[in-house]
């Protein structure tokens, strides 16, 4: 079923794009608007196969303190490829790369010294996907849908430390790098119209990871556990400054 939702939103995006490259008057330019992008995220996510095995390593350290992965946080670096507009509407087609992260430590005593172990949940991503909306105001408009495909190379990390010196770093990874989907809406602020915008997006993420392996026979989930490493998304939300030509 995903296979083919790619196949039919590569098919749609591939069609958007040869009708705007085609096109000769669409606003801000000939051809629309170009641009690159930068911004902030923050994404949710049910990650609880990784908890539970996050959970049977800190019982061990500090069983009063408990580790849980749930909110990631990071940069976007992107472009707009175009931004066509005509008739109070309008169309962008974009790529980007995300960094997620969140990393979390615990530190207790023991009679070999100080113990201390670093966790630490990377969901990186390619993005490609397109948004229509309206123009509300000469300097605000709507997002009324984005769309995007993601493409996660995904990674958990856990290292520990004995009074300061590492005893070795383990990571684990998807067998295969996993596809997910975003979907949500959002405004543009125009601050110098068609080439500085502030943006802003809010939506949902789906993506699930079965299984997370590291070097060794060690897998996440732990056996018997009926999850998955990363269940499901959640919510997430971007901000994001948009810097733009006519084309």
């Amino acid at each position: 079923m995903r296979s083919n939702f790619l196949k039919y939103f590569l098919v749609f995006f591939t069609l958007i794009a040869f009708k705007v490259s085609s096109a000769q008057t669409f606003g801000f330019g000939c051809l629309g608007l170009s641009g690159f992008y930068a911004g902030y995220s923050q994404q949710e996510y049910n990650a609880s196969g990784v908890n539970s095995f996050v959970l049977s390593q800190t019982v061990l350290i500090d069983p009063a303190n408990k580790i849980e992965f749930k909110k990631l946080t990071g940069y976007r670096i992107g472009a707009n490829i175009f931004r066509a507009k005509f008739h109070g509407l309008f169309i962008t087609a974009k790529g980007y790369y995300q960094f997620l992260k969140q990393a979390q430590s615990l530190t207790a005593q023991d009679q070999n010294g100080t113990v201390k172990q670093n966790y630490e949940l990377d969901m990186n991503h390619w993005g490609v996907g397109i948004d229509f909306g309206v123009s509300l105001f000469s300097l605000l408009d709507w997002k009324i849908v984005e769309g995007n495909v993601l493409f996660y190379n995904s990674e958990y990390s856990q290292e520990y430390f004995l009074s300061g010196v590492s005893q070795g770093i383990v990571k684990f990874k998807p067998d295969k790098n996993k596809v997910g989907y975003f979907v949500g809406s959002g405004l543009i602020l125009h601050i110098i119209p068609d080439y500085v915008s502030v943006e802003g997006t809010a939506g949902y993420t789906v993506v699930q990871i079965d299984k997370m392996s590291g070097g060794t026979n060690i897998v996440i989930p732990l056996p018997n556990t009926n999850q998955n490493a990363i269940e499901k998304g959640g919510f997430s939300a971007t901000v994001q400054l948009n810097i733009g030509f006519p084309l």
